[in-house]
């Protein structure tokens, strides 16, 4: 008796892996945009009355944001992509991931007030991708291969 063919990737799947792979991209170009500010950007978009030492203590907070956006868009593609392939740790990690990602930013971003606008749009399709992640259909899927 030979195996059954493995069964094919249900489209909730993908919708979710592309969704997640534009947040990821989202985040890594607006952290490479706060990563790269210089000090006369940030000097002409503050008040006059803020010291250059301010501006400073802002930029390195800023830059480390941009930074952090980086590896988690990285970090989020890596698993996602991995996820992608039927491996049900992968698809716990991208959840988990993608939920400190949006934590994260939205903490980041209200608390502190340094959130840059590319890395908050991303939330929208990480939001998206985890949603169809989590969706039965998609949860069936990911079930061990001799559960099947």
């Amino acid at each position: 008796m030979t195996a059954s063919p493995i069964p094919s990737r249900p489209r909730v799947v993908e919708i979710a892996f592309w969704a997640l792979v534009a947040g990821a991209v989202l985040l890594i170009v607006g952290g490479l945009l706060a990563a790269t500010v210089t000090f006369e950007t940030a000097r002409s978009a503050m008040d006059p009355e803020v010291t250059n030492e301010k501006v400073r203590d802002y930029l390195t907070v800023y830059r480390g944001m941009g930074i952090g956006a980086v590896l988690a868009g990285a970090g989020l593609a890596f698993v996602a992509g991995r996820a992608r392939r039927g491996d049900a740790k992968f698809r716990r990690a991208t959840v988990a991931l993608a939920l400190a990602i949006a934590v994260v930013l939205v903490m980041l971003a209200a608390g502190a007030g340094v959130g840059q606008p590319m890395t908050l749009l991303a939330l929208l399709p990480i939001v998206v991708g985890t949603v169809l992640l989590t969706r039965r259909s998609a949860a069936g899927w990911f079930e061990p291969r001799a559960a099947r």
